[in-house]
């Protein structure tokens, strides 16, 4: 080997060795990509959900606003107020959007900032102004059916009150709420004092409370809606507002299978 070729060879080394450097330098590593390309990924998802989060809050500011901006003169002002206090994480009671907006429209029942204020006028629409507890005491129950159930012909009664509310007539979003008084086994005819308690939400107008019975063998899932002493047999309460409170109401339901008595009144959340 000559002096020039061994030259060459020295210096075509050094070159491969930079080239192949350069190359992936260039090029970076595949994997080290990748997860680049996953993390962008990852901040434009996060950046397009807080997006969507943002125009569907906003969308209920603009429906409330459209819907309102014909009965009131600060509907915007009160649909700002109204909402932040009503859907937010942290309010007490969270309400639909539909009834926020007849609250906005409610300038008699509410003041800007979404406090109820009542008034002297046509209470045919009174909200309450704060939850009240609602308190239920069974007295007396009595089977007047051969049986209430299929087996036996003294049956295992539950007794629960099931307890619907109202806006301005229509049903409220809040699911009926329901408590048992009553629960034991074998018996045809009892009577003492059974008490239960139910929360009633502010913002509603009307109740219906309605007593149900149940043969527990008879049925085991719980359903609210399987109301055996009839819909006709529910108490309406209606103008909540101005019932007085503490005031002790009887009443007797005489249902197709048992007769019972119980007792209701409305009192305050201490």
């Amino acid at each position: 080997m000559n002096q020039k070729s061994f030259m060459l060879k020295l210096v075509a080394v050094p070159l491969v060795a930079l080239t192949a450097l350069q190359f992936t330098a260039c090029g970076d590593n595949p994997i080290e990509a990748e997860n680049k390309k996953q993390v962008e990924l990852s901040i434009d998802v996060d950046s397009a959900l807080d997006t969507l989060a943002s125009r569907r809050e906003n969308m209920d500011y603009y429906s409330c606003y459209d819907k309102t901006k014909r009965f009131v003169d600060n509907y915007k002002k009160r649909c700002d107020n109204f909402i932040d206090r009503y859907r937010s994480s942290n309010a007490d009671s969270v309400l639909s959007l539909s009834t926020i907006i007849r609250m906005v429209k409610d300038e008699d029942g509410y003041n800007d900032k979404g406090s109820f204020i009542g008034g002297s006028y046509d209470p045919a629409i009174n909200y309450l102004q704060a939850s009240k507890m609602l308190s239920i005491t069974l007295t007396s129950y009595k089977q007047t059916a051969s049986s209430i159930s299929k087996s036996e012909k003294v049956g295992d009664p539950e007794i629960r009150f099931l307890v619907k509310s109202y806006i301005d007539s229509e049903p409220s979003e809040y699911d009926p709420l329901s408590a048992t008084a009553l629960d034991t086994v074998d018996v045809k005819e009892w009577s003492g004092e059974k008490k239960v308690a139910i929360q009633i939400p502010r913002g509603i107008d009307a109740i219906k409370i309605c007593p149900v019975l149940r043969d527990k063998n008879e049925h085991d899932a719980y359903y609210d809606d399987e109301d055996l002493l009839k819909e006709s047999d529910c108490v309406s309460v209606n103008n909540l507002g101005w019932v007085e409170e503490n005031k002790v109401k009887s009443q007797t339901t005489k249902g197709d299978k048992a007769t019972i008595s119980w007792k209701w009144f409305l009192y305050p959340i201490e």
